[in-house]
């Protein structure tokens, strides 16, 4: 099985693809990496971040399946400018089904289990979804086909009121929060506090530099911010090192 990193948001517009995609590229520079844009809010923009023409490809052609399987996965990706990433659309302009019953279906055919791949990086979007009986069965759905879950909160102070509540109501599994700091870290102690008292269970993993005018900037270039010190930080590759061995052992790779 792939190593497999989610990212979910409380609500549209946090920068939670921007930097699922950003994550994902800086990995591909030397690891095999899979994107997969599973918002089903009917909104995903992954592909277009990326400036990527789907040509008829994406998560469309797949939530109606009984079962998503690896195979499935890799004949919707799409190459993009990093060599080693392959991106999988999202869906536009149709909404899909509640993050349970897509995660149900990932889960049944082994979709995660890529031959060759390294890493998958799953945006799931917002967690809200019409569908969804509660938040905590969505969080939890998500945290069972990951190993580590991701949720980006920007220093936004009732973003973070509204986040606590969520997130309250959600206590989400094995979900580490980053957060997005546009104010040079003033609010990274109150932060830091409102969650040592109020989310004790949820790890503040870690804390990157939120600039609307670079994101902007981004977007305009087709290409995902650069996030080194992101990576670093979370120990990705480190952590992740016992599984990404078995997948260069199964697919013929260097040990």
């Amino acid at each position: 099985m792939s190593y497999v990193l989610a990212f979910y948001g409380i609500k549209d517009g946090q920068g939670v693809t921007t930097t699922a995609l950003a994550v994902a590229d800086e990995l591909a520079r030397r690891h095999s990496v899979i994107f997969v844009d599973a918002d089903m809010s009917g909104t995903g923009t992954a592909a277009d971040a990326l400036q990527l023409d789907a040509g008829g490809r994406g998560m469309g052609n797949l939530i109606g399946a009984r079962a998503i399987g690896a195979r499935d996965l890799l004949g919707q990706a799409l190459p993009t400018r990093q060599r080693n990433l392959g991106l999988v659309p999202g869906l536009s302009a149709v909404c899909g089904s509640a993050i349970p019953r897509l995660v149900g279906q990932l889960r049944d055919g082994q979709a995660f289990a890529i031959p060759g791949v390294e890493f998958v990086v799953v945006d799931f979007g917002a967690i809200a979804h019409p569908e969804a009986r509660s938040l905590r069965q969505s969080v939890t759905a998500v945290a069972s086909v990951a190993h580590r879950v991701f949720t980006v909160l920007r220093d936004d102070p009732p973003m973070i009121a509204r986040a606590v509540l969520v997130l309250k109501s959600a206590q989400p599994p094995k979900t580490e929060l980053l957060l997005a700091e546009s104010r040079r870290g003033q609010l990274r102690k109150h932060v830091r506090e409102v969650l040592r008292l109020q989310l004790p269970e949820v790890a503040l993993a870690a804390t990157l530099p939120w600039d609307p005018g670079r994101a902007q900037r981004s977007l305009d270039s087709g290409r995902p911010p650069s996030m080194p010190a992101l990576v670093r930080e979370l120990r990705l590759a480190e952590q992740a090192e016992p599984v990404l061995a078995q997948v260069r052992a199964t697919s013929g790779g260097p040990a």
